[in-house]
């Protein structure tokens, strides 16, 4: 009989251990889930608020002045080169932000898969749009200070580039974007940060009180 009990304590032992470990793994893996997730959805939160920011259609001299006149450079040129080197410099700025996104976003897909590269994309492809439109507008607003009649095409691309590199327009072609793909990643991380809760974990420490409890039971037995 003593030995029948031994030879169950020990298989009981075995169980806790090969669980414990197994539980152990469980949970590392998902603080590290939870981790990045978190870091993910702070940046894009920071990437959000860093596009209003450099789409603040307020003129900030500031930036202008930090571009170097160029050789034989007209007085209307360096007002259109000034006003669409607030968008570059405002862009350079929050850089930072930016890069570190698009640096994760591999290990992100690694991690949760490769069709969640999508957000990061877009964030992506929405800069470059600001970028390009500021570019495009540099020399159409050249044209426009110099005063040189513009075709109807050239003030619809102002018109259409403007909205897209300034905000507050009756029909914002950015923010509508923006907002969808904030909410495409919080769809992503926020059951992840919000399970933190491993229910592993918990089946875990509720098995070893049981095993507790019934090795105690056996050696009452005995």
């Amino acid at each position: 009989m003593f030995q029948i009990i031994s030879d169950i304590a020990v298989i009981i032992a075995s169980f806790t251990a090969i669980f414990g470990i197994s539980a152990w793994k469980h949970e590392f893996k998902g603080k590290r889930d939870i981790e990045l997730a978190e870091d993910i959805l702070d940046l894009f939160y920071r990437a959000e608020r860093a596009i209003e920011t450099i789409r603040c259609s307020q003129y900030d001299l500031r930036h202008g002045q930090k571009r170097e006149k160029e050789e034989k450079e007209t007085p209307e040129q360096k007002q259109a080169r000034d006003r669409a080197n607030v968008i570059f410099m405002k862009i350079k700025e929050h850089g930072d932000i930016f890069d570190q996104l698009y640096a994760k976003r591999f290990r992100f897909m690694t991690r949760f898969g490769k069709d969640k590269e999508k957000p990061f994309d877009d964030l992506r492809r929405i800069v470059h749009e600001i970028w390009v439109s500021a570019q495009q507008l540099t020399e159409l607003w050249e044209r426009q200070f110099q005063g040189k009649i513009l075709s109807d095409e050239d003030q619809k691309f102002i018109k259409e580039f403007q909205e897209i590199i300034w905000n507050g327009g009756k029909q914002d072609p950015i923010e509508p974007r923006l907002v969808d793909i904030v909410k495409s990643i919080e769809k992503t991380c926020r059951p992840i940060i919000d399970g933190n809760s491993s229910c592993f974990s918990i089946i875990f420490y509720k098995t070893k009180k049981c095993v507790i409890s019934g090795w105690q039971w056996l050696k009452d037995k005995v």
